[in-house]
């Protein structure tokens, strides 16, 4: 019994680690905003419009992607999403227009990673007898992700000194491990109910199940609450470097300061998941707390001319901003895989994904805009507005939360 507990544990690290290296892209997202200004030469504009582009490629193809997942199956799935990322990131070495298809392929296979990779640690966890552990292996995958990150970006920059095109090169390679390493990942449940020749899902999927959950109150709460939230945070996220370069600002010295955040944002996310576990969703407050003083100190800091404070300000501003996202998905995940019934709770969850991806597109439109006639510190400051409204839903869910812990989907 000992030893199966012990092989079970090392299957789901194993996962973590797999899961933390196919994420997201590594050594880019460092140098991004720089490539694409001074290699691709593109404007601040259409680089915020890129993100637009991304966003909205996700939110066409993430209701679809559910049945692809169903019928596939996790494992499968979570694999062609990680040929997809390497496939998008091959095409950021050419032109401004394989740029923008790279973002579109990127995020299809993103809308079938999303689909599918927490099911799959939700259902293998359950197989092994570790259901509570969730939160615990979730907080580990944030933490080992950001750790390769940290690195990554520290030698991104000093990679794109040397040749502009390197991070991109060492992003397809790191890829292409997590691929190999997708080889080797199961879901254990669909195994187990294939050999015994069950049903692959107790509940059939409905045609229409998606727009169906929007007849609760919760469902509209966890959008909207989704939508303003991370639309804040990871939507100012992807135009962050901007403030550094329009003080003309060093890539070197902002893969610097990235690879401090980054190193930050790690025990961020690792020590959030002990303090979620006693405040629980009482722990958002002070996520948007630290993301609302993030986002005034860089719209601050880039409004100085230059010089070291400037920096120091855009730096604290930029750590802050980035070590709210996280936890911020730590609390919406476990809020959505805690509601009553697992078909509905994967599709539940990608209507939180939804709500990510229509704020992100939202407020990178509206970036892209803005960037037209004001600076990005200018921008940064006037995207503030959301806060009232990012308040008033959070309360509206806690409430909700507390009356009625949540809707009955069955």
């Amino acid at each position: 019994m000992e030893e199966n507990l012990k092989k079970n544990k090392r299957k789901i690290l194993y996962f973590s680690i797999y899961r933390a290296l196919a994420y997201d892209w590594f050594f880019i997202y460092a140098v991004d905003s720089i490539y694409y200004n001074e290699v691709k030469l593109m404007s601040f504009s259409q680089i915020s419009l890129l993100f637009t582009v991304a966003s909205l490629t996700y939110i066409i193809f993430c209701i679809p992607m559910i049945r692809v997942v169903r019928k596939i199956g996790t494992a499968t799935s979570s694999r062609i999403g990680t040929i997809l990322y390497l496939l998008a990131a091959v095409l950021l070495i050419f032109s401004p227009w394989t740029i923008f298809l790279s973002q579109v392929v990127y995020m299809i296979g993103k809308s079938l990673n999303n689909s599918s990779e927490t099911k799959l640690l939700k259902d293998n966890l359950k197989i092994y007898g570790m259901s509570k552990d969730y939160s615990k292996y979730s907080s580990i995958t944030q933490f080992l992700w950001a750790l390769i990150n940290t690195i990554s970006t520290l030698c991104a920059g000093f990679m794109y000194e040397l040749w502009v095109y390197a991070p991109v090169v060492a992003n397809c390679i790191i890829m292409f491990i997590a691929l190999i390493m997708s080889i080797f990942i199961k879901n254990e449940k669909e195994i187990y109910k294939k050999q015994n020749n069950l049903p692959a899902h107790t509940v059939k999927l409905e045609k229409f199940e998606f727009f169906k959950l929007f007849k609760y109150k919760t469902t509209w709460l966890l959008l909207l609450f989704s939508t303003l939230i991370y639309g804040f945070i990871g939507g100012l996220m992807d135009v962050n470097k901007m403030p550094f370069q329009e003080l003309q600002i060093s890539a070197l010295t902002i893969s610097i300061v990235f690879t401090i955040t980054y190193f930050i944002r790690a025990l961020a996310s690792f020590g959030f998941g002990f303090l979620y576990r006693k405040l629980r969703f009482k722990s958002i407050y002070i996520i948007i707390t630290l993301a609302v003083i993030g986002v005034i100190m860089i719209g601050t800091g880039g409004m100085l001319l230059s010089g070291t404070t400037a920096l120091i300000i855009l730096s604290i501003g930029t750590v802050l901003l980035y070590s709210s996202r996280d936890p911020f998905n730590l609390v919406r995940e476990d809020f959505v895989m805690n509601s009553n019934g697992l078909t509905k709770r994967q599709t539940l969850l990608q209507v939180t994904f939804v709500g990510n991806y229509t704020g992100r597109m939202l407020v990178s439109l509206l970036m892209s805009y803005l960037l037209l006639s004001q600076t990005v510190a200018e921008a940064f400051l006037i995207m503030l507005f959301m806060v009232p409204l990012i308040i008033l839903v959070t309360v509206l869910l806690q409430r909700k939360r507390k009356i009625n812990k949540y809707d009955q989907y069955y």
